[in-house]
């Protein structure tokens, strides 16, 4: 069931997915100004669309590519007849139907291809405007939008938990410390989070990731520095696998960590 909240002048709708022997995750879309940011996985349609058939949507604004995120943008599109505005390195990745894992496709649903627009550097919406950000690690198209007036900022997956355990093949740690440093000069103070849900002191608690990821990389690092291997460095931090590194085939690992930190090495 999705449950609907009020929160500073977001509407919050809030969702669940049950993923397996993993328990659940839960799932947040906003709807700000007459924007939504985020569309859910299309395997929420059912529950999201009665809810968001009703509703004032000027436009749909997507933090990054990924069907989590983007499953019921074509529906939105259609449906409301309204643009559906992404980083311009997604539009190609948008513009046609995901081509997913099996187990992403059980867990999130089916993401078909719809029209995207290219966002700018700021959206103006209902007497305010958002900032659009460019904040790569996660995705290389993520992007977070920012209310500097109200300090209000939707972050998409970058946020998520304040420490890390396990990412993407494809995701770089590098690059998400560069993103965090880069949002930790704005003014904000409440997060809204594709999966925490609101964040209250945003801004303090997205620089307890920072330092997190921080202290994680040095720690890697010298491990590395000592001679150990990726395989090893990981066993030594991070303990087993978690149950989603074997359900993914090793899409997900924390070993991916490690080697993104490795990878890219000492500098900043």
């Amino acid at each position: 069931m999705i449950k609907v909240e009020e929160h500073g002048g977001v509407t919050v709708f809030g969702g669940r997915v049950s993923m397996l022997g993993l328990g659940s995750l839960k799932i947040f879309v906003f709807l700000y100004r007459g924007s939504l940011i985020d569309a859910g996985p299309g395997r929420l349609h059912r529950e999201l669309a009665p809810l968001l058939k009703p509703r004032q949507i000027e436009r749909v604004l997507l933090t990054h590519f990924h069907e989590d995120h983007s499953g019921n943008a074509a529906w939105l599109q259609r449906e409301k007849g309204v643009p559906v505005l992404v980083s311009p390195q997604a539009l190609d990745l948008c513009g046609k139907d995901a081509r997913l894992p099996l187990y992403r496709r059980f867990f999130w649903g089916k993401r078909p291809g719809f029209d995207p627009r290219p966002l700018g550097d700021a959206v103006e919406c209902d007497g305010g405007r958002l900032k659009v950000i460019a904040t790569p690690g996660h995705s290389h198209d993520h992007v977070c939008f920012l209310d500097s007036e109200r300090g209000c900022l939707f972050t998409g997956d970058l946020f998520v938990t304040p420490r890390t355990r396990i990412i993407m093949r494809h995701e770089s740690v590098p690059e998400i410390i560069g993103s965090i440093r880069r949002l930790l000069k704005e003014d904000f103070n409440t997060l809204y989070c594709a999966h925490a849900g609101v964040v209250e002191n945003g801004h303090g608690m997205m620089a307890a990731k920072l330092r997190h990821l921080e202290e994680l990389r040095e720690r890697v690092l010298e491990l590395h520095r000592r001679g150990m291997s990726a395989k090893e460095i990981d066993r030594k931090i991070f303990g087993k696998p978690q149950a989603l590194e074997r359900i993914s085939s090793g899409e997900w690992s924390s070993r991916h960590i490690v080697t993104s930190i490795i990878r890219e090495g000492i500098g900043d």
